[in-house]
């Protein structure tokens, strides 16, 4: 039997950048606009997917601790030479306090024009935490704007976007929780957290982060075809009893089909010997209880 990629036969894929422009991003800027735009041609270079759109959240923080722009949101558009130029022109300047207005650069990214059956992926890029995790915080309850970072990481999840956080080391690592904060954002819903400190690493993480969210596009539609079914007669809650799942999983497997998945090897997140594979795997019971919960979502 011939084992066929789910990428193969389905890739659409919407990819929005959440920057952190403030001043102290200063020795981190110039290397992240550059990793991005190899992201962006490589993904389209190598054509990973049918349709690729790409939009930018750049974000500073909130008056007085600053004044220019607290978000600047550039809508997910199939043009990425306009998104490119929006990359080109992003600045690390002012910032006040530590913490930068994480929340409600989410909230902007929340609120991008995401096609329904896109894989959606978000990568927030910064080296500071969200207002109302430090101490010493100017707003110790969160930003004055009232948008959380919590709930953010809630409305991602239940919209179908996974969020992958990059932090800039060493400047992330002085804070008491921004490691953390960030790893939870990621874990929230169901992205990861990667270092900046090798960021000739990116491309390909991002580059495989993306085949991943592709594939699970991928396996909703092999389930639906197993289930000879329409999104309307997925259930609401997307529940199906565990036999049903065994069966519809081993339905997908008989198909010929296999996922992929980024593998990284490396005792702590910050590791210089941080490694990065792609694997091919089996799809698993989860995986199909997960784009059941997707497909719900959609009816």
């Amino acid at each position: 039997m011939q084992v066929k990629s789910m990428s193969e036969k389905l890739g659409q894929l919407d990819l929005v950048f959440v920057v952190d422009n403030t001043g102290s991003m200063g020795p981190y800027i110039e290397v992240t606009k550059r990793k991005i735009l190899e992201i962006i041609r490589t993904i389209k270079k190598e054509e990973l997917c049918h349709r690729l759109r790409v939009g930018l959240v750049a974000y500073r923080d909130h008056p007085p601790e600053e004044t220019t722009f607290v978000t600047k949101k550039y809508e997910l558009t199939q043009d990425t030479s306009k998104i490119e130029q929006n990359v080109k022109e992003m600045a690390a300047d002012g910032g006040g306090d530590g913490p930068e207005a994480v929340s409600d650069a989410l909230d902007a990214a929340n609120r991008m024009e995401f096609l329904l059956d896109a894989a959606k992926i978000v990568v927030l890029i910064a080296d500071a935490p969200p207002h109302g995790v430090e101490p010493g915080d100017r707003w110790p309850d969160g930003p004055p704007s009232g948008i959380k970072w919590e709930k953010e990481v809630e409305r991602a999840f239940e919209k179908g976007i996974v969020v992958h956080t990059v932090g800039c080391y060493p400047e992330i690592a002085g804070y008491q929780n921004a490691v953390k904060t960030f790893e939870k954002i990621a874990s929230g819903t169901r992205g990861k957290f990667f270092p900046l400190d090798e960021a000739e690493k990116l491309v390909s993480i991002i580059t495989g982060v993306a085949i991943e969210e592709i594939d699970k596009i991928a396996i909703q539609q092999s389930v639906l075809e197993e289930l000879g079914a329409s999104i309307e007669d997925i259930p609401e809650d997307g529940h199906m009893s565990e036999e049903q799942i065994a069966t519809i999983t081993a339905k997908v497997r008989a198909g010929g089909f296999r996922k992929r998945a980024l593998r990284a090897d490396a005792p702590s997140p910050a590791s210089a010997a941080e490694s990065f594979d792609i694997e091919s795997e089996e799809v698993t019971e989860d995986d199909v209880k997960e784009a059941l919960r997707q497909l719900s979502k959609k009816r």
